[in-house]
């Protein structure tokens, strides 16, 4: 089997749905690229891979390329392509048509692939061959050791973009009523966006009162690295049909370092071992009860690993993604 993957060596997405993928499945050969020409394509390659859309070359000319040299075209997503207008990027998606050109490749592709059945089932909707293929972590390796840090304050932990500005917000009050010794952890600053960072920071806490350490955005192969310091990862996620096609991969990273997690009681995060939010006091509650109890944060943490490691085992999952594609290239 031979790979053609389009992905940038910048992107979260690429890493963890094209890049670590790949690199560690079974192939005989596998090239990864940010550009596409024909001189690229030009190499016997059984398959080409690529995410959500190409920037450079149109579906049409990626059909014609296909005619003339007998790859299949493989589209994945792990995320909608309609975003809400709170979006800080929806003007800018719908001024470049940003939609209608990721839905057009879908629609050439001879074999779609994304996280979850929710977002399969929007797929379906403009191509039929659909399979779902979740993220998944490998588990104690590489950067997903369970190793972390010491620390002298227990330690509560969020990461994301500045895109997550409304879902961050959801713990300004629960944050300012906390009353008791802790550490708060904030990863992904970005220098570009100060404003929308500096109203992020200051949402998580407690206006920098509750002993903030704030990591800056890393590279994707190293972005784990903040996870060494935290025991409770924080998750609130605005409840809309965006955010409902997200994957749960904040929990699988949470998992790695077999913390427990405080999560919005919304998909993409329903039925896992987590402590759910369903109304606004359980922040507080659950941060409370996990803080001042060692015993029940470690159990919690090990158990949301354990159950991270059988269902959404790396290894297994790339085998799926293998006897895939190897079938897609049989037909």
């Amino acid at each position: 089997m031979r790979i053609l993957a389009i992905t940038s060596k910048f992107s979260g997405v690429g890493y963890h749905r094209i890049m670590m993928p790949l690199v560690n499945m079974q192939k005989d050969y596998c090239m990864i690229t940010d550009t596409l020409s024909e001189e690229i394509i030009d190499n016997n390659y059984d398959i080409l891979v690529m995410n959500r859309m190409l920037t450079g070359v149109t579906p049409e000319e990626l059909q014609e390329w296909q005619k003339k040299y007998g790859f299949k075209i493989v589209v994945d997503n792990d995320d909608y392509w309609e975003l809400p207008p709170s979006h800080p990027l929806a003007y800018a998606y719908q001024i470049n048509q940003v939609p209608a050109q990721i839905k057009s490749f879908i629609q050439i592709a001879d074999l779609c692939t994304c996280t979850h059945e929710r977002l399969a089932e929007e797929i379906s909707a403009l191509n039929k061959v659909v399979e779902v293929l979740p993220n998944a972590l490998p588990y104690g390796e590489e950067q997903f050791m369970d190793n972390k840090i010491e620390s002298d304050l227990v330690r509560l932990f969020w990461s994301g973009s500045g895109t997550h500005e409304k879902d961050i917000n959801i713990l300004r009050n629960p944050m300012k009523k906390i009353n008791f010794p802790v550490k708060t952890i904030v990863a992904g600053y970005n220098d570009g966006e100060k404003l929308i960072w500096g109203r992020i920071i200051d949402s998580f806490t407690k206006g920098l009162k509750l002993n903030p350490t704030i990591y800056n955005y890393n590279e994707v192969t190293k972005y784990m690295a903040a996870y060494t310091d935290s025991d409770i990862s924080v998750i609130p996620l605005v409840d809309n049909k965006f955010n409902a096609m997200k994957s749960n991969l904040k929990i699988l990273e949470t998992a790695t370092k077999k913390n427990p997690a405080i999560v919005s009681h919304v998909n993409p995060y329903l039925n896992m071992p987590v402590q759910y939010v369903k109304k606004q006091t359980d922040w507080y509650k659950h941060m409370h009860q996990l803080v001042m109890d060692k015993e029940l944060r470690v159990g919690l943490g090990q158990e949301l690993y354990d159950y991270c490691h059988k269902h959404y085992n790396f290894h297994q999952i790339n085998k799926q993604r293998f006897a895939i594609y190897n079938k897609l290239i049989s037909q």
